[in-house]
């Protein structure tokens, strides 16, 4: 048998168990688990109540043990007011339990209350539950749209399969099956709730259509979220080359946003006798980049709708997800690359010391003294870098051939033929490079000359759809937010090339 402290610790124990079960509760879950969750804090909650009681019952008891009777009358009425404070304890313990508010129970057992006292008590609490309680038409209208938030993100996931996003190795989810392999005209029909059969004459679909537009339908959200989702993941595919070697860092908004490029932590210095300890400074260089909004439109045809040709828009959007990466590299080519510094001159410079004097062949010699240079930058504030290591060697299409004979690994007939670059750095070409001319580049977890990145929220391109007055079909446009620049110098080199 428990004592009165042990069962005064286990109560405290139950109390924390049943406000983190209560905190399980997350508001993406499944209703079933939300309900498995409910059920599991009402058996917590009934342990409880079986511990308050037993408390209860031992104090009583513990009372009844510190009144000693002595004899006569005395200890006749001692032992009455144990049986009356039990009696009390007992009823009130009862009554609260049945009304399902054992703490409202508790504290008036801890307070004296008399049993008439707390069944008034009690009725008033009951009277302002019942009125704070929220009604049956409220949690079934709750319950509704949390079932059709499920349904219609089930129905994006398949819509978007049949758009031609890339399937998960384990397939899709359990609940979008139900959904996959059915059109754009099903889904709009059960969206407006159409029950005019699924063997549709062209006015019919034209009909769905042009209910399944209106605010009010599922039908819009559904669209645009499998279209969404299908761009992002086909944006995913197609990776710029420039993500090889310059920096990602998103921006806050559209405004200039300033690279502090800090020249290198002071040098330190030996401590005189007197202790002093010298104060360093820093060099820094500002670059400025910003992010710009972009945005094209396309259209969704009504021909494309009626005929149901989820094909002819899988093709728009494949071809809008590698668009939409190509114009990504062709900004950063055109604008950053050999965009100019905070000096005022090119990124590749003769000021710069990453500029070779002359253009030569991709060959070791050559390799070689473009990755002294580099090993020779100096900070801002005059110090040698402690590593400047080329890893990539950036050509266009003209140079490729001899940058991947450069680096092919092939086994020397002779000490002289040894080729020292062979597994040290990766060729990397882009059609946006025209002419001789080559470069190196350091990895840019070790440093770049460049930044890119997105605004904070839209690491995609976005679509947003509309139903023009007086135009047939949707009409869609795919936005994205975007920005890259030129930060620093010193983690390139360029050769113009022979």
């Amino acid at each position: 048998m428990r004592t009165l402290k042990q069962l005064r610790a286990a109560l405290a124990t139950l109390n924390a168990r049943a406000a983190a079960k209560l905190g399980e509760i997350d508001d993406g879950m499944e209703a079933d688990a939300v309900r498995a969750i409910e059920q599991d804090h009402e058996g917590i909650l009934a342990e409880i109540e079986e511990v308050k009681a037993e408390i209860a019952e031992r104090e009583a008891e513990e009372a009844e043990t510190r009144v000693r009777p002595t004899a006569g009358a005395a200890a006749e009425a001692a032992a009455l007011a144990v049986r009356s404070e039990r009696e009390r304890v007992s009823t009130i313990t009862d009554l609260a339990q049945r009304a399902r508010a054992p703490e409202l129970g508790a504290e008036h057992v801890r307070s004296g209350t008399t049993v008439d006292a707390f069944r008034t008590a009690l009725l008033e609490h009951m009277v302002a539950q019942e009125s704070a309680a929220p009604t049956d038409s409220n949690v079934r209208a709750h319950v509704g749209a949390e079932e059709n938030e499920k349904r219609r993100g089930l129905m994006v996931e398949a819509l978007s399969y049949g758009l031609g996003a890339p399937l998960p190795q384990a397939g899709p989810s359990e609940g979008a099956r139900q959904y996959m392999g059915r059109g754009l005209v099903d889904l709009a029909a059960d969206s407006v709730n159409f029950r005019g059969g699924r063997m549709l004459n062209a006015r019919q679909v034209d009909e769905i259509f042009t209910r399944a537009s209106h605010s009010t339908s599922d039908f819009p959200i559904i669209f645009e979220g499998a279209i969404n989702r299908t761009l992002e993941q086909r944006f995913a595919l197609a990776q710029p080359t420039f993500k090889r070697f310059a920096r990602k860092r998103n921006f806050r908004d559209f405004r200039p946003d300033t690279t502090v490029k800090i020249g290198d932590f002071p040098m330190l210095q030996q401590v005189l006798e007197t202790g002093e300890i010298k104060y360093g400074s820093f060099v820094e260089g500002k670059e400025q980049v910003r992010a710009f909004s972009y945005a094209i439109a396309l259209r969704v045809t009504r021909q494309m709708l009626i005929n149901d040709d989820l094909g002819a828009i899988s093709e728009l959007l494949s071809s809008y997800g590698a668009s939409v990466a190509l114009f990504e590299e062709v900004t950063f080519y055109a604008t950053a690359f050999n965009g100019k510094l905070a000096d005022n001159k090119d990124v590749f410079h003769a000021d710069h010391a990453n500029l070779a004097a002359a253009g030569t062949v991709i060959d070791v010699d050559n390799v070689g003294k473009a990755r002294a240079a580099m090993s020779k930058q100096k900070s801002a504030s005059g110090n040698p870098l402690l590593s400047n290591s080329p890893k990539i060697l950036l050509v266009g299409p003209d140079k490729l051939t001899e940058a991947e004979k450069l680096l092919a690994s092939i086994t020397p007939a002779t000490v002289a033929n040894v080729n020292i670059f062979s597994g040290r750095l990766e060729p990397l070409e882009s059609s946006q490079l025209t002419g001789n001319a080559w470069y190196l580049l350091t990895d840019p977890a070790a440093g770049s000359n460049y930044r890119w990145g997105y605004l904070e929220g839209y690491e995609a391109p976005r679509v947003r759809m509309d139903e023009p007055f007086g135009q047939q079909g949707f009409a869609m446009s795919v936005e994205h937010d975007f920005g890259c620049g030129a930060t620093d110098s010193r983690f390139a080199y360029k050769n113009p090339g022979a």
